[in-house]
C-alpha cells in the first residue's frame, strides 16, 4: 500500500522505467531502479518476498508489453494498475466525473491529503501528468494547463483478476481506507449481497454514493440480530435507504440471520467475492484487509433462511 509519504514516488518515474523495471523482474535481473521498483510493488505488479517476482497481473503486462507487443492494452492494464496508488485515488474521489480543474488544483489537493509536501510544484507534477494522459488515467492539456480524472470502466479491473485491489485498512491512512472501498464498491454488479454480523447503517452512505444503478439490479444487507444491529435507528435509515435506491432502479432488503453460524464478512456480486472488514472497524480506521477470494460462500442458505427486517 502507498503510504502518504511515498507519494513522490509516482512522480519520480515514468512509463518507460517502470517497464524497464518490469522486465528485469520478469527475465530475473537486478532491478537498480529504486522507485519503479517500488511503484511496481504499490501497485501490486511486482511481489517482492524472498526475491521479486511478477504478480498475475505483472504477468499479464508483462505479455503485453513484450510478448503481444500490444501498445494500446500496455496502456489500459498499466493504468489499471496505476489508479490503485494513493495519489489517483484522491484525485478520483475529489474529482470524480467534474470538469477539468487547473493543473495548480491537483497539486493543492494531493498537498491537501499530504500525499506531497507544500514544495511539491506544478512543474514536478507536468511530466507525471503527460504520460497519465497517455494511460487514458487523466485528460491533461498542456495547452488549458487543466487535468480532467476519467474514471475505470467498471469490467476493465475486476477485483481478484488485479492483485492490487486486495487492499489493507490502517489507521495510518483514514482517507484512503474508505477509499480502498468505495473501489471495490464501484465495481459490483448484478445482485450483491453485504453480509456482516454487525452491520452499520453507516456503510448506507458510501452504497448510496458508489453502487452504479446501471450495473446493479439488488443490494441484499444480511446482519445478526444483535439489538444495537438490528435497531430502530437503523431501520429508519434502512427505509430512507431503501426508498431512495428504489428510484435508482436497485431493490434493497435488509435480512437478521439470527443462527450465528457464520462470522466473517463478505461484500458479493454476481461475479467476484471479498473478504472485508466489519463496518464499524473499518469507519474507526482499526488494521484489517479487503481481500478478494475465489471461495464463495453458501450466501444464498443464509438469505433465504433469514428474516426480512420489519422493524
Amino acid at each position: 500500500m502507498l503510504d502518504p509519504e511515498d507519494g513522490y514516488l509516482l512522480f519520480e518515474t515514468d512509463q518507460p522505467r517502470l517497464l524497464t523495471a518490469l522486465k528485469a523482474v520478469g527475465v530475473g535481473s537486478p532491478v537498480y531502479d529504486n522507485d519503479a521498483n517500488a511503484v511496481l510493488e504499490h501497485t501490486g505488479l511486482v511481489k517482492n518476498e524472498t526475491d521479486p517476482e511478477l504478480t498475475e497481473a505483472g504477468l499479464a503486462l508483462y505479455r503485453a508489453a513484450f510478448v503481444a507487443r500490444d501498445d494500446e492494452a500496455t496502456n489500459r492494464l498499466l493504468g489499471q494498475a496505476i489508479r490503485t496508488l494513493l495519489p489517483i485515488q484522491a484525485i478520483a474521489q475529489e474529482l470524480g466525473n467534474s470538469t477539468a480543474i487547473p493543473e495548480q488544483g491537483v497539486v493543492d489537493l494531493l498537498a491537501l491529503h499530504r500525499i506531497v509536501d507544500q514544495d511539491f510544484t506544478v512543474e514536478n507534477a507536468r511530466p507525471t501528468f503527460r504520460w497519465l494522459n497517455t494511460l487514458k488515467v487523466l485528460v491533461y492539456s498542456q495547452k488549458q494547463k487543466t487535468v480532467r480524472y476519467v474514471p475505470d470502466s467498471p469490467e476493465a479491473a475486476k477485483a481478484g483478476e488485479i492483485e492490487s485491489l486486495a487492499a489493507m485498512i490502517s489507521p495510518r491512512t483514514p482517507y484512503s481506507n474508505v477509499a480502498k472501498l468505495r473501489k471495490v464498491l464501484r465495481t459490483q454488479i448484478g445482485v450483491v449481497i453485504w453480509a456482516d454480523q454487525h452491520f452499520g447503517a453507516r456503510a448506507l452512505e458510501e452504497l448510496v454514493d458508489e453502487l452504479d444503478p446501471t450495473k446493479v439490479t439488488e443490494l441484499r444487507i444480511l446482519s445478526g440480530s444483535a439489538p444495537n444491529v438490528a435497531s430502530p435507528k437503523s431501520f429508519k435509515d434502512y427505509e430512507r435507504f431503501r426508498d431512495e435506491m428504489k428510484v435508482k432502479g436497485i431493490t434493497v432488503e435488509w435480512r437478521v440471520d439470527g443462527t450465528r453460524e457464520w462470522h466473517d464478512r463478505w461484500l458479493i456480486d454476481d461475479k467476484t467475492a471479498h473478504n472485508v472488514p466489519p463496518v464499524n472497524s473499518l469507519f474507526a480506521n482499526q488494521y484489517s484487509e479487503i481481500l478478494p477470494t475465489k471461495e464463495r460462500p453458501p450466501a444464498e442458505e443464509w438469505w433465504k433462511r433469514a428474516t426480512p427486517r420489519t422493524e
